[in-house]
């Protein structure tokens, strides 16, 4: 049979299908990046099963010649929305339209009015995407035919990210929800790929100001997964998420979960810490060249536009020097340098002797190291080691930002006077704690008797009581080794700790010992012999108030398994009454 009559057959057998209505829809699910419910599903036309036609790609390219664009539009959109509405998902329908489904408008008008004709058909349900050889002129001319039409509740997608101010303005303006898909290429081994990465974040800021929403395609691994909530993204699909399905089937439980711990993770407060923040944190994956690389190779790379002050020499994995572009064309410079140099390997001018670390070592001590070192080598870049092998560097100015945001961090949500994490980071904790399988005991602190001392020794004083308090604690904890345990401060006399543990007797008994030979020391001697104050109480009477005690309430979940932070707030407050019955310092633990 000649190419004609292939043709003609290709034709033939399409048409056949379309006048029987052989065709069908698979449904994939787009998830949510924030907690993995789901948004939507994509339909996705398919041909009789079997047939070159159950391929998309065949199908409307037999649309294409038999000129039957619209009826195949029409035919595999109703059958996907008659499956949808039986189905009755409370979620959205994203359905595909054609490029060439734009060629004649007459047609596509025609086709808007009959696919809403009925009155009772709930659009808010419907987005219509655009494929991806869609330009933004057809998406212009869609959306306004949807506005000529008044279905403002339908959304509409484009298959590709737009690339210009006027674009991006046109779409801000719409009123309908817009989402834009971001094409697979970008999403595969996001998470081993800088420069994508800084393409997405950039993408995801776009929309977050212009107010409209990013859809991940083709998600296939974990890691891609992990990255893409990681940079904001809004929405994702994806083999790894779900392969398209006959039916509208859930998202599994295990990957709901996966989605939903990633996104809250990345979105908890870290206060932070320069002596336990490693250094590989923050180091990054840069260009590498070996002992061998002429001097000409290296100009070439430093004069190629790319932004490196520094190259690190590696052979066989591990560093075995650094050149610093400055330094490099220094050593160009001199008297024949540039003959000498240029035809010769790097290993005759490189720093023999860089600052190496491991990815363990704490910012603190990195900051020490680089600013111990010759005043010439001083902004250097830092060679980072993981497992004996070269990983990455960080520069000087890596490690002034890393240090700056974490000291402003711990500011930002840190009690005042103590230093301590506050409010917003205790309740994170005892969340954490609280979703958890592990053992843990909440240690409620306050101090007994605190107000009426504030009153005859002033505040002034009274700071420097709590402060000693927050000293004894944190003193008391780490000789214990309960230094990996969480303390903070949740403002005036109170305090909390969350340990990992159920022995915590020992612990309070030292900081009770502690506190009440330290606490003499704010009285004066008159005082102290008296054993009490004088002060006003509630009522502007005059009272004895015994000499400040400290109180710890305890609570655990040995027997009790709490549900909120309000929980345990409850508990230990009935616990902390019992402590404060007792004129002395003393605890419970219930």
């Amino acid at each position: 049979m000649g190419q004609m009559g292939k043709n003609e057959l290709f034709q033939r057998q399409f048409l056949e299908i379309l006048d029987k209505e052989s065709i069908t829809n698979v449904f994939q699910a787009i998830v949510s990046l924030k907690d993995g419910k789901i948004l939507g599903y994509e339909a996705l036309c398919r041909g009789p099963v079997g047939t070159p036609y159950e391929k998309p790609s065949v199908l409307f390219e037999a649309a294409r010649q038999t000129g039957k664009i619209v009826e195949l539009e029409w035919l595999s959109k109703a059958k996907a929305v008659e499956k949808f509405d039986k189905s009755n998902e409370p979620v959205k329908l994203f359905v595909n339209i054609d490029p060439s489904f734009f060629d004649d408008s007459h047609k596509v008008e025609q086709w808007m009015q009959n696919f809403f004709r009925d009155d009772k058909m709930d659009t808010r349900y419907i987005i219509f995407e655009m494929t991806r050889d869609s330009s933004i002129n057809h998406f212009r001319e869609f959306l306004e035919v949807l506005m000529k039409y008044k279905i403002k509740n339908c959304g509409a997608a484009l298959d590709h990210m737009v690339n210009n101010s006027q674009d991006l303005s046109f779409i801000s303006n719409v009123s309908c929800p817009i989402f834009i898909k971001l094409d697979m290429s970008f999403i595969r081994d996001i998470h081993k790929d800088q420069v994508k990465q800084i393409l997405i974040k950039t993408q995801v800021d776009i929309a977050n100001s212009l107010n409209f929403y990013l859809i991940a395609e083709g998600i296939e691994q974990e890691e891609e997964l992990e990255q893409l909530v990681q940079l904001g993204v809004h929405y994702g699909q994806g083999y790894y998420i779900q392969r398209p399905a006959p039916g509208f089937l859930d998202i599994h439980p295990l990957t709901q979960r996966k989605i939903y711990e990633k996104y809250q993770s990345k979105n908890k407060i870290k206060l932070g810490d320069i002596t336990n923040t490693k250094v590989g944190e923050i180091s990054k994956g840069y260009l590498a060249i070996d002992s061998k690389t002429l001097g000409k190779e290296v100009n070439e790379i430093f004069e190629s536009g790319i932004e490196l002050q520094g190259i690190p020499v590696v052979d066989g994995g591990k560093p075995v020097g650094l050149i610093m572009k400055h330094k490099f064309y220094r050593n160009l410079g001199k008297q024949y340098g540039y003959v000498i140099f240029m035809k010769r390997s790097i290993d005759r001018i490189m720093e023999k002797n860089p600052l190496t670390v491991d990815y363990d070592t704490p910012l603190d001590r990195v900051s020490e190291m680089a600013m111990m070192r010759e005043e010439e080598s001083l902004y250097d870049y830092i060679i980072v080691l993981r497992e004996g092998k070269y990983f990455g560097i960080v520069t000087v100015k890596d490690l002034l930002q890393k240090t700056t945001e974490i000291e402003l961090n711990r500011a930002k949500y840190a009690n005042p006077l103590t230093g301590l994490p506050g409010n917003i980071l205790i309740e994170q904790k005892l969340k954490d704690v609280i979703a958890g399988d592990r053992p843990y005991s909440v240690l409620y602190f306050d101090l007994d008797n605190f107000k009426a001392y504030n009153d005859v020794y002033g505040f002034e004083n009274g700071d420097r009581v709590i402060e000693m308090t927050a000293e004894v604690i944190e003193q008391r904890m780490k000789a214990l080794e309960f230094e990996d345990s969480f303390f903070g401060h949740v403002g005036g006399d109170d305090f909390v700790a969350i340990l990992p543990s159920y022995s915590v007797n020992k612990l309070c008994e030292a900081i009770i010992e502690k506190f009440d030979k330290r606490i003499s020391e704010f009285y004066t001697e008159l005082d102290r012999d008296h054993g009490y104050i004088m002060a006003q109480n509630r009522h502007g009477m005059m009272e004895k108030f015994p000499l400040m005690s400290l109180s710890i309430a305890v609570v655990n979940n040995r027997k009790q398994k709490y549900e909120s932070v309000s929980q345990i707030a409850e508990h230990a407050s009935k616990v902390k009454k019992k402590c404060k019955s007792c004129w002395t310092s003393n605890y419970i633990v219930e």
